[in-house]
């Protein structure tokens, strides 16, 4: 690695390790990312009846899916995390069709009493707008 590009990452407080060529266990992580992408753009393909080699077609879809997941432990998407703002859909809006559109939807329990609660748990949607969502517990 040049000394040009080091500096570079050191700047940006990146790490960097170096791992031998053609060796998949020596990036882990980088595999697992892969395999995230192959099976969104492999369930896109099949949601459209598309053959497989037309992935090309739907990997931009698939990485936007990716990219507005959300992750229970930081409570926000890839997205939010590195550019601290929404990513908005191709059709312009910022809240995913399937929380307008569903009647219940996972939410994440902040506090539990032991380890065997469970983490996330089923709640009603009453109304969804751009800023926040009114959600109605099990529990009333």
């Amino acid at each position: 690695m040049s000394d040009e590009r080091k500096e570079f990452l050191l700047s940006w407080c990146i790490a960097t390790s170096r791992t031998t060529a053609f060796n998949p266990q020596g990036k882990g992580q980088v595999e697992r990312l892969n395999g995230i992408i192959w099976q969104t753009v492999s369930l896109t393909l099949r949601s459209s009846n598309l053959p497989i080699t037309s992935w090309e077609k739907v990997l931009d879809v698939a990485l936007h899916c990716i990219r507005l997941l959300l992750s229970t432990t930081s409570n926000c998407t890839p997205h939010e995390r590195l550019f601290n703002f929404q990513r908005k859909s191709a059709s312009g809006a910022s809240i995913p069709t399937w929380l307008v559109k569903s009647k219940s939807v996972l939410l994440r329990r902040h506090v539990r009493r032991s380890k065997y609660e469970p983490l996330v748990e089923t709640v009603e949607i009453l109304d969804v707008n751009m800023n926040y969502a009114h959600a109605r517990l099990n529990n009333g």
